[in-house]
Order: structure tokens, then sequence, then C-alpha cells
């Protein structure tokens, strides 16, 4: 097996990594991936190419937007949502990993949310709607760049 064959496997498989574990970029390193492969390969496969970049394309969007939308469609506001992503990463970096970051997100969504409305059950279904959409945004991304690991090996297989 040829190093750039290697280092395209690697970068994928850490895309997938990185999809899981939240504040690595995942899809980055499929991407890099991806143009590794495209601008490395001799004869790069135009229709991998193009599936790759449409599916990072989908795990980026995903891995930006789904805790936010998630947050506000079970009622949270833009500054509770904006909130909750900064003691995320806090969370993150200081509780622990993925647990510390889900613990932060819903910890912090429903204390803004009662403060604001003073109403528990808002503030409960607004923090768990965002948690929910935290951990189901990486889910998607780990599916997402899985497929396109699937699809170099099955491209080199073939």
């Amino acid at each position: 097996m040829e190093l750039t064959t290697i280092l395209i496997i690697s970068l994928l498989a850490a895309g997938i990594i990185g999809s899981i574990i939240p504040m690595m970029p995942g899809a980055l390193f499929s991407l890099v991936g991806i143009l590794v492969y495209f601008f490395g390969s001799s004869k790069p496969s135009i229709w991998f190419t193009v599936f790759g970049l449409l599916t990072v394309g989908s795990a980026l969007v995903f891995d930006w937007f789904a805790g936010s939308i998630a947050a506000r469609y079970g009622g949270a506001s833009t500054k509770t949502s904006i909130a909750a992503g900064f003691t995320g990463l806090l969370g993150f970096i200081f509780l622990g990993g993925p647990i510390g970051l889900a613990v932060a997100v819903m910890a912090t969504v429903f204390v803004r949310e009662y403060l604001i409305h003073g109403d528990e059950r808002k503030g409960l279904k607004s923090a768990v709607y965002a948690t929910v959409g935290v951990l189901g945004s990486a889910v998607v991304q780990a599916l997402l760049t899985g497929s396109v690991l699937l699809a170099f090996l099955i491209s080199i297989v073939i």
C-alpha cells in the first residue's frame, strides 16, 4: 500500500473519530483526506471526490447548526444558544470531554430559560432539545464521515 493511501485512510479515520469527539474538526480531517486523494493520486475518481465533498459539506452543516437549531426548536432564545455553545466548550475542556459538554449545554440552557421565563418545564424542554441536538449531530457526522471512508476503501479495492 502506498504512503499516500495510508495517509488518506488515516485522515478519513481521524474524520470519523473527530466527528464523535466534540470540538475536534472531524469533517475537516475528512476534507483534507479527500483533497490529498484528489491532488496526490495519479488518477483521482471525480465521482468519489464529488461524493466526498458533498458528504463532508453536509457534515460541516450539521456540526455548525444542529445544536442551535435543536435549541431554538425547543424554545430557547438565540442568546441562550450562544451561551450554551460557549459553556459547552468550557464543559468539554474542564468537565471531562463529551459528557462535560452535554452537561454544560443542558445546565446552561435550563438555567437561562428558567431565568427568562420562570417556568422549569419550558427550561427543561429547551435543555433536552439542545442536548439531543448536540449529541445527534455527532452521530450524523460520524455516519457521514464514515461513509466517505467506506466509499474510499471500496474505490481502492475495485
